[in-house]
């Protein structure tokens, strides 16, 4: 049965998706909402660092639209972990692009949307729109994001093909690493594990799965966003701990088990952290349709199903 959510996106009937990532968290719900619209979905099963085996994967699919979202997550501030994010986030972006210009080149026009990062912003004042100046990335994973996205947008390229950046803001739904706060959270609470966190009066803004698929599935569909960087996001802001204290009551949790201020705030910990969707809702037309509360409940109904 198709989602209620994929009514306002049109038919993608006789339309080809090639992705990238499509066995991520994300990447594996935005292959599965386009297929529900009628899509031929193809997603490239090696590592983006190999240019020959992308663009041959690329060229044998012959798609229209391209969604390139492999990355590795890790937001650590960790230097040691340059060399990799440049590898694969700047490296991998450079051979998709370059992939696809080989397939415009054929005579094939394209809409290629690369997947940023909404921690591409750093450290500035929120909300963050589009068009605000990043503070230096805290972290390699933000600052490759960033490199990935000025080059693309600044990098000549073939007659036909369309780029875009969509930057999602956090995301939370069923299949999420556990490592994560959400799936983090509800681990705790099903299980009856205290859960040592900070104050957490840091507030963060929170987008359910389908919306940010449907997001990116948008911004992939959209010809007027080329050349552009667009949010994906407008979800629901709060507290880190009011969002802590509902996921222990919709479990049904002991809330004694939460334990805010036991652990330090992090240094550079950002105060407030949510998007600007204006561009996302004029441009893309996208507005997120699930409340947290009903996504929270979404995702807790998985986490238990899974359980042993």
């Amino acid at each position: 049965m198709a989602s209620p959510l994929l009514a306002p996106l049109p038919s993608l009937a006789g339309r080809r998706l090639w992705l990238t990532g499509g066995r991520g968290f994300i990447g594996s719900r935005v292959a599965a909402l386009a297929e529900e619209a009628g899509a031929t979905v193809t997603a490239f099963p090696g590592d983006v660092r190999d240019a020959d085996g992308l663009r041959d994967h690329l060229l044998a699919a012959q798609p229209d639209l391209l969604l390139h979202l492999a990355a590795p997550v890790n937001v650590a501030r960790d230097p040691s972990l340059k060399e990799q994010m440049d590898a694969v986030i700047v490296g991998g972006a450079r051979n998709v692009r370059r992939a696809a210009d080989s397939l415009t080149a054929h005579g094939r026009p394209l809409q290629l949307v690369l997947c940023g990062t909404c921690e591409e912003y750093g450290t500035i004042d929120a909300p963050f729109a589009e068009q605000d100046e990043p503070s230096e990335p805290v972290s390699p994973y933000a600052a490759a994001k960033l490199a990935a996205t000025r080059e693309a947008l600044a990098a000549p390229r073939v007659e036909g093909l369309r780029i875009a950046v969509a930057r999602p803001f956090l995301t939370y739904g069923p299949g999420q690493r556990p490592r994560q706060l959400v799936p983090a959270l509800i681990d705790a609470s099903l299980a009856g594990r205290p859960f040592p966190m900070t104050a957490g009066l840091q507030t963060r803004e929170l987008n359910y799965i389908d919306d940010t698929a449907l997001g990116l599935l948008r911004a992939v569909l959209t010809e007027q966003a080329a050349g552009r960087v667009v949010n994906i996001g407008g979800g629901e802001e709060l507290a880190v701990v009011d969002l802590a204290r509902t996921v222990v009551r919709l479990v049904g949790a002991d809330a004694d088990l939460l334990q805010p201020g036991a652990l330090p705030t992090r240094a550079g910990e950002v105060p407030r952290f949510c998007s600007d969707p204006t561009l996302c809702r004029t441009l893309l037309g996208h507005t997120p349709s699930v409340s947290l509360e009903e996504g929270l409940r979404r995702t807790i109904a998985h986490a238990r199903s899974e359980r042993p």
